[in-house]
């Protein structure tokens, strides 16, 4: 016979499995009713429960049932430039993990290692803008970028006397910059790397300090080694929250050809003159693909940089 203590335990790992196998299923099934509409021939079957998990395809005798097929992602490339949507992802994504993870570790050694007046009052200011809505933000960014933009196009005729206005197109509206500057010194970001920072053991510094380091070879050949997670994991982050970002790319890429997925899947394929809510389906599927892989590649320096920051 089973003890108490034996069977409290098989219960409580029991209880644990289901409870992140209900959670699991529950994150998922967005993700997962999309794929099946994609996959289906026939978008009717996605509203009844629970046809709705499995793809139907039309048979022979003119009924439906299970199965699967391609033709809906093949449309997705044909209806709209979805390599062009998807190349604009990649720079916008790559532009904002680079300068968030730049500004975020130069930020944050002086925040955690340095000591210097007001030092506990900026960080805390940091901090405090974290309670502060994104969309706060939305108007002096843009009034910033247009500004920047005009500047651009003030600083090349008068550098060059020309007026074609192609710096604007560098950092002005439509631009890679204008999407990316805004965001890249978080305090999220900073906030990860100073705890990982501060987790570093002094005697490590003072060792490095002693045979005549300076600062940025202490950050760069002491710091940055050891808090090698927390850097992937912000990376991480900052990747995921970029690509899936809507709002702030829909206000700066006004032209089609300068749109991320996010913005350009959402134009082309909703509203009263889009297509059939399977291509809409089946871009949204396409879109989702490369994060996720990226993650399953890298997803345990998310955790241990996360684990890091926590500690």
């Amino acid at each position: 016979m089973f003890k108490s203590k034996e069977l409290n335990r098989i219960f409580s790992v029991v209880l644990q499995y289901a409870s992140l196998s209900a959670f699991g299923l529950f994150t998922m099934f967005p993700l997962l009713w999309a794929l099946s509409f994609g996959l289906s021939s026939d978008g009717s079957y996605a509203y009844l429960f629970p046809d709705s998990f499995l793809p139907h395809v039309a048979d022979e005798a003119g009924g439906y049932g299970i199965g699967a097929t391609l033709v809906w992602f093949e449309r997705v490339f044909v209806e709209i430039p979805f390599s062009v949507y998807f190349k604009n992802s990649v720079i916008i994504t790559t532009l904002a993990v680079v300068g968030t993870v730049v500004i975020s570790v130069l930020a944050a050694y002086p925040l955690s290692r340095m000591r210097f007046f007001g030092r506990n009052f900026i960080f805390v200011a940091i901090i405090a803008t974290l309670m502060l809505p994104q969309e706060t933000a939305l108007v002096p960014n843009y009034i910033t970028i247009v500004k920047l933009g005009n500047f651009a196009d003030w600083l090349q005729l008068t550098l060059t006397g020309s007026d074609a206005a192609t710096w604007k197109k560098l950092i002005g509206m439509n631009s890679y910059l204008g999407v990316v500057l805004p965001g890249v010194a978080g305090a999220f970001g900073i906030f990860l790397m100073k705890q990982a920072f501060e987790a570093v053991p002094q005697d490590l510094i003072d060792a490095a300090r002693v045979d005549g380091a300076t600062e940025m070879q202490i950050l760069w050949r002491v710091m940055l080694p050891v808090t090698t997670p927390s850097i992937a994991a912000l990376a991480i982050f900052t990747l995921v929250n970029q690509w899936n970002e809507y709002i702030w790319s829909s206000i700066v890429m006004r032209a089609k050809d300068m749109q991320p997925l996010a913005v350009g899947v959402f134009n082309d394929l909703t509203g009263p003159l889009s297509g059939s809510q399977n291509t809409l389906m089946a871009a949204i599927v396409l879109t989702v693909i490369p994060v996720l892989i990226f993650f399953a590649f890298t997803q345990r320096y998310f955790i241990s940089g996360m684990d890091g920051a926590v500690k």
